[in-house]
């Protein structure tokens, strides 16, 4: 009990610590004679800035949410009247390309707002900045898809495919299913396994099923291609080739059939149509003709060697 009622503590303070691993937007700035002077007199120099403030979020921040710290243009860029007076672009922090600056100050007010883990994600650890894909001054950011396509041309490629999620009819996003700031694996947006997400909108897949079929529990990209494919239902491959990554052939295929158009069948006459080549046909083309049920089934198939396990209804 005693932990139980410390541990919000412990967070909380990890969360100053992370926080203050941060420089502070002033601790390379000459603070001698300099001053913060509002706003105002940025915006009468910087006009192009002028155009974006009204809808910008960071401008529309009072000084009452953010206790301890300056708002407007010298909350991220520090005090202004030593580059004023001088105009010296030395004696204020810039974020142009180049200067180095990296996260620093973003997280001095982000690194407490979810963003704790974002020192070790894997675009923090490839030095993607966030200016890289957010644009500070403008009230219309792109959308989080737009942002990632400079990156990721590889995946972009993929959504071009004809499977694919309606990430490009704009359904949906990049963020639908990825957090760019956590450190999990692929950025995922899923403290569990990766199914699980999948589940958040494939919650008929999910189960619990009575005849499980193992993939389907263990990690949905073991049959799904998630960013595109050019086989249907985002399938990394076509039947039965994606099927025989696991399973074996029935021993049915093997088989030849009676060259006559029908045959006898348990004692009715089926139609025969591919003579010999009927069973290989048969048994070596769409596993699911038969599987219908791939993802799991409460019912028992009436097949013995499956033991009821065939996921066939």
């Amino acid at each position: 009990m005693k932990l139980r009622r410390t541990l919000p503590f412990l967070v909380f303070a990890a969360a100053l610590v992370t926080g203050g691993a941060f420089a502070s937007p002033t601790d390379d700035i000459p603070m001698a004679g300099n001053a913060y002077l509002g706003s105002e007199a940025c915006l009468d120099c910087h006009e192009s800035a002028e155009l974006h403030m009204d809808f910008n979020v960071h401008m529309r921040i009072e000084s009452f949410e953010v206790q301890g710290r300056e708002v407007g243009c010298e909350g991220c860029h520090g005090p202004g009247k030593l580059h004023m007076d001088e105009s010296d672009p030395e004696m204020i922090r810039s974020f142009a390309a180049g200067e180095g600056y990296g996260d620093q100050v973003c997280m001095e007010c982000h690194a407490t707002k979810n963003l704790y883990e974002w020192s070790a994600s894997t675009h923090s650890i490839e030095q993607v900045e966030c200016q890289t894909c957010h644009v500070m001054h403008k009230a219309d950011t792109p959308s989080p898809t737009r942002a990632c396509v400079a990156c990721h041309p590889d995946t972009v490629a993929q959504m071009q495919l004809p499977s694919h999620h309606p990430v490009r009819e704009g359904k949906m996003s990049c963020a639908s299913c990825h957090d760019v700031h956590n450190s999990r694996e692929f950025n995922l947006k899923t403290r569990m396994r990766k199914a699980d997400l999948c589940y958040t909108c494939h919650q008929s897949i999910e189960g619990p099923w009575v005849f499980e079929h193992a993939p389907v529990e263990e990690d949905c990209s073991i049959c799904h291609a998630p960013h595109g494919s050019v086989v249907n239902n985002l399938l990394v491959a076509n039947e039965p080739t994606l099927c025989l990554q696991c399973h074996d052939f029935h021993f049915h295929a093997g088989y030849k059939s009676a060259e006559a158009d029908e045959v006898d069948v348990g004692g009715f006459e089926r139609e025969n149509p591919f003579g010999p080549q009927g069973m290989n046909i048969a048994f070596t083309t769409s596993c699911t003709g038969c599987h219908s049920h791939i993802h799991g089934s409460d019912t028992p198939s009436q097949t013995t060697p499956s033991s009821g396990r065939g996921l066939i209804p």
